[in-house]
């Protein structure tokens, strides 16, 4: 069973591994990840006893750990239920079905977890080498220009508007890269690329981003990068690996 906290990390062993916890907790409380593993997110209290009763435990930041689908699929259920108290239709109280998945209100229709969907990608300088990178203004590392898809609009034409909203560059040549889950925004990641011969910005922006930044394979180490297992890092990985066929390090 894995045990999520309160403020967001989960708990691991001493290699860093997501752990089963040692204590047994109501049924009510879990939700069911696949037919062996449950999943809970504990109270500080009982955060504390699990540590306390293995040797290596601890509470580790989850952020890093969502390629591990277990953990994405704990996190997004788990906010769910936390998120979901009452149905939206008649406002009466919910339940959740024995998996913790489908909620029911006093008119017994299925209520299943929402997931948003969102656009994220990488734009490159057409004729060099370059990437553009980019801090929100409540973040502290870079990463790529994304956002969440409009109402009527397919997802090309979202990242086109968000590329251009955020940043003020026209993009061309949008292609579907992957995707990935991302329960801390409750979204589906879908990933593109994309190639722009705007170098500098021809407009003011939306003001969301603190700061954007040209990267090449020689100066990209120099900045704080998104966390390992986030879909931005996989494509910054993916790329950098193709320009000069190494690793790229943790930053």
């Amino acid at each position: 069973m894995l045990a999520l906290t309160r403020d967001g990390r989960v708990l691991v062993d001493a290699s860093g591994r997501p752990t089963a916890v040692s204590h047994h907790y109501p049924a009510h409380r879990l939700v069911r990840i696949d037919p062996d593993t449950r999943a809970i997110r504990l109270d500080d209290d009982e955060v504390a006893r699990e540590i306390a009763s293995g040797e290596g435990i601890r509470a580790a930041g989850i952020r890093g750990r969502l390629g591990d689908r277990r953990v994405a699929k704990a996190l997004a259920l788990l906010d769910n239920r936390d998120r979901l108290r009452f149905d939206p239709r008649d406002g009466s109280a919910v339940t959740f079905d024995d998996d913790g998945r489908v909620a029911r209100g006093a008119s017994g229709r299925m209520i299943f977890p929402r997931t948003d969907p969102a656009v994220i990608g990488l734009v490159s300088l057409a004729g060099n080498d370059e990437v553009l990178i980019a801090r929100n203004v409540r973040g502290n590392f870079f990463s790529l220009i994304a956002g969440f898809v409009d109402p009527g609009e397919n997802l090309e034409e979202a990242f086109e508007r968000e590329v251009w909203e955020e940043t003020a560059r026209r993009v061309s040549d949008i292609a579907y890269w992957g995707s990935q889950p991302w329960p801390p925004g409750g979204s589906l990641m879908m990933g593109f690329t994309a190639r722009t011969s705007d170098r500098d910005a021809l407009a003011e922006t939306d003001g969301e981003l603190a700061e954007t930044v040209w990267v090449s394979p020689a100066t990209i180490a120099d900045y704080p990068l998104a966390p390992e297992g986030s879909i931005a890092r996989d494509m910054l990985n993916h790329w950098y690996f193709g320009q000069t066929g190494k690793v790229l390090e943790s930053s």
